[in-house]
Formats: structure tokens, C-alpha cells, sequence
């Protein structure tokens, strides 16, 4: 299941989010950064939460899934001046969160049902650094480990012969 959502994911963002300059699964990246920033900003970073998965017939099996995004963008400082480009540019942070948002809200697939976002949070504890996470939900109906059944057909002379 989670191969395919981070795949679809990956997707909508390439194709939506041109700001968007690198995308990986989360491993707290951004706790490494004393060492440097080995990445390029803005960059997303998709964490998926733990799920109780619940066994259906057939050995189907559903789950809702939250996944996070990670989105790091660079800070610029606004330093409360009345610049409007300044302010503008200090603000862009925000712009891409948009962006990442407005592209992830209602992506669905053949396995998994519209993404919602639930959850926003910005992290300024990272000096140069700002670490907005956004948290989405979504339904999830996995068959990869269902029974395949065989059509089978009687002939008219079976069925005679079991009645």
C-alpha cells in the first residue's frame, strides 16, 4: 500500500508543484541538518503515520491512511520592515504550502479514496530552515493478498448429474 501512495504522490507533485525541488520519504531529515543540507529547498518529505489495518473478506484488507508532508522551504527574513518585496519574499513560504496542498487535496486512485488534509502545523525551531508539516488522510483497500477464484463452469450433463 505504501509503495503505491508515495508513488501517486510523487507523481502529483512532479506534474503540480513546479517550487517543488526535491522529494523523498521522511527520516527525520531535518535533525541531520547540523551537518548541512544535503538537498535542495523547498523539498517534501512524505512520512506515513502508523494504521490499524482492518481484515475484510477475501483476504482484502482497509485501512485509513494519515500521511505527512514535510515541506522545507528556506527562511527569509522579513525583519519587519514596510518592504513589500521583502514581505513577499518572506512570505512565499507559505505560497508553497499552498501549492502542495492545493495538489495533494482529492488525489485518489483505483486503491485508495480522495486525500483530505486534516492537520497543519509550521515548525520554526530550525534556524534557516521552516518545517511545515501537512497531514492527510485517505482509504486505503489493499487485494494484494486476495484469493484469485477460477470461473467455474458446469456443463449441462454436471449439473443433470447433481440434482
Amino acid at each position: 500500500m505504501r509503495k503505491q501512495l508515495f508513488l501517486a504522490i510523487v507523481e502529483r507533485l512532479k506534474e503540480r508543484v513546479k517550487e517543488v525541488k526535491f522529494i523523498d520519504l521522511w527520516n527525520e531529515q531535518i535533525a541531520t541538518i547540523q551537518t548541512g543540507i544535503t538537498w535542495p529547498l523547498p523539498a517534501v518529505f512524505i512520512e506515513f503515520e502508523p494504521y490499524d489495518v482492518h481484515q475484510q473478506a477475501n483476504r482484502v484488507r482497509t485501512a485509513n491512511v494519515n500521511i505527512r508532508l514535510h515541506i522545507v522551504t528556506r527562511v527569509v527574513a522579513h525583519n519587519g520592515s514596510d518592504d513589500k518585496k521583502r514581505m513577499a519574499q518572506a512570505l512565499g513560504v507559505f505560497d508553497v504550502i499552498e501549492y502542495v496542498s492545493a495538489a495533494i487535496n482529492g488525489l485518489s486512485g483505483d486503491y485508495f479514496s480522495s486525500f483530505m488534509l486534516i492537520n497543519s502545523a509550521t515548525n520554526h525551531n530550525h534556524l534557516e530552515l521552516i518545517e511545515s508539516i501537512e497531514t492527510f488522510t485517505t482509504r486505503v483497500t489493499d487485494t494484494s493478498a486476495a484469493r484469485q477464484h477460477a470461473p467455474y463452469v458446469l456443463t449441462d450433463a454436471e449439473i443433470i448429474e447433481h440434482v
